[in-house]
């Protein structure tokens, strides 16, 4: 079984059937002893009730008034039948039948029950006039129990199967499809000729859409260098087979060389998005993969009848990390291929919602905390609740996201500690300030003056690509409507200051 659909539908599956079998498991139990409490309780009654009425009819004799004592505790479906033997040699026996007549009980006649008691009958407490035998069914209490546990057992299949038929079509439907659809089109695109140009077909309102589109810019430029290389070299070629202009062949090589260099360069950047992004799809399925042999090993337990609280519990919590993280590690790839687009294909629009600025930062925090744990580097966040903002979240994320990297990238030496700060605040009733700053090595002044330029950086051979920067710029005036200043002293750390209106302006069709 290689398909993943597959295996994520089973572990899916087992992990419902589960959660919820250990759910009904405790709410059996739960009935079952609630049943035992009623049980005991109606023996107690009963005895207690026997004490009380029977030994005034024993004492005068009273058949009648014993039968009619009788008679009325037999009401009970527990009890299936009762005899009084008294000291006289008086006898009187009652039963109750299947078909739910109540008919005499005679003296050498046996009942099959679950439960016998004997009580002596005590007329004021000192005097035994005899004793009375009480048969007891457990039936009731065993037919309720295995209603409860048919009950919960299709209750739990019922929804289990019902989840994992909905994850599995959203599943299908916004990742599995799509993820085809793109492979398809790639395939497409390796066959690409050098006079050709191939277009992947793009699918509205999808994160997948974003990396199509880059792809598209890319290809385009490809197919033309391509061309243009074709005939360079044709050029090239017929001057040195005619031997004339030899001089001009090589400078035409030069530029081709020349041009041959700036697409390398250009799919380097390529490669270092990719790899970019394979880091955090790797984390996904790293935690899947960590979830599925905890399933595993719940599952064994669970089988095996020896699983406990505790171990439940474990698992329980070890699926909320495994949960949270595939949840960060998906949004951090899917920032990735948005920070591409911006480079790649014109701005496409983003909603716009309400949110609290406190927990926003928290949330983008939370999603680098795999970034931030291979660093000796801690990021603090200093804002007030309730710093409600009217803009769009997406692009925030983003300019955050890009600034902590930066600072993680150029601010700190290997194995160097640090603190990133993120404070927020209001300075008005219509303007936010947000300040991320660092207390590393800084920025030289010749340097400030180009850090928002496209394509500058200082270690393009260790991650940097010269574009974060140049995104943060660009996002934070034309999207959310603000504008951003950066002060930095060598050896002293950067500070990054943004002022934002509450309310971010519409974007314009």
């Amino acid at each position: 079984m290689h398909s993943i659909k597959a295996r994520l539908l089973i572990w899916i599956l087992f992990a419902l059937l589960l959660v919820l079998g250990a759910t009904g498991l405790v709410s059996y139990r739960s009935t079952q002893a609630q049943e035992e409490q009623d049980y005991l309780a109606l023996k107690d009654g009963l005895k207690q009730r026997l004490a009380l009425s029977l030994p005034h009819g024993v004492w005068q004799l009273d058949d009648e008034f014993i039968r009619l004592t009788l008679d009325a505790e037999l009401e009970s479906m527990a009890v299936l039948g009762m005899r009084v033997e008294g000291d006289a040699g008086l006898y009187l026996g009652r039963q109750n039948l299947p078909d739910g007549r109540v008919v005499n009980l005679k003296k050498d006649e046996q009942i099959k029950s679950d439960e016998t008691l004997v009580l002596p009958v005590l007329y004021q407490q000192r005097d035994n006039l005899g004793s009375i035998t009480v048969y007891l069914s457990r039936a009731r209490i065993n037919n309720r129990l295995e209603s409860e546990l048919l009950r919960q057992g299709m209750q739990a299949l019922l929804v289990a199967v019902s989840l994992s038929i909905i994850l599995v079509l959203l599943l299908r439907s916004y990742v599995f499809s799509p993820i085809k659809e793109l492979h398809v089109a790639l395939l497409r695109a390796s066959q690409l000729e050098s006079n050709e140009s191939i277009l992947l077909p793009e699918a509205q309102f999808s994160e997948f859409s974003e990396l199509v589109h880059g792809v598209n810019a890319i290809t385009q430029k490809v197919s033309k260098e391509l061309e243009r290389r074709r005939d360079a070299e044709s050029y090239a070629l017929e001057e040195k087979e005619r031997a004339e202009g030899a001089y001009q062949q090589l400078v035409e090589t030069q530029d081709t060389l020349i041009r041959t260099e700036k697409l390398a360069s250009l799919g380097g950047l390529v490669a270092g998005v990719a790899h970019e992004i394979n880091t955090p799809v790797g984390i996904t399925l790293t935690a899947a993969s960590h979830l599925s042999l905890s399933t595993q090993q719940i599952v064994s337990q669970f089988s095996s009848g020896q699983i406990r609280k505790s171990e439940l519990q474990d698992y329980l919590h070890t699926a909320e990390e495994s949960s949270a993280l595939i949840l960060s590690n998906a949004e951090r790839a899917a920032n990735l291929i948005h920070s591409f687009k911006q480079v790649a294909v014109d701005q496409t629009s983003e909603a716009r919602r309400t949110f609290d600025m406190n927990e926003y930062l928290h949330e983008v925090i939370t999603s680098l905390r795999p970034k931030l744990r291979r660093t000796h580097t801690q990021v603090e966040i200093d804002c007030p609740a309730g710093l409600d903002m009217d803009s769009y979240p997406g692009a925030l994320s983003q300019v955050v996201t890009n600034l902590v990297m930066n600072a993680l990238l150029h601010a700190y030496d290997e194995e160097q500690e640090g603190t990133i700060l993120i404070k927020a605040d209001a300075i008005s009733s219509q303007k936010v300030r947000l300040v991320v700053s660092d207390d590393g090595n800084g920025i030289p002044k010749a340097n400030l003056e180009r850090i928002f330029e496209p394509f500058f950086t200082t270690k393009r051979g260790n991650g940097g690509s010269g574009l974060g920067l140049h995104i943060v710029f660009n996002i934070v005036f034309k999207r959310l409507g603000g504008n951003i200043n950066v002060d930095s002293m060598v050896g002293e750390g950067t500070r990054f200051t943004l002022t934002l209106p509450c309310v971010a302006p519409e974007q314009q069709a």
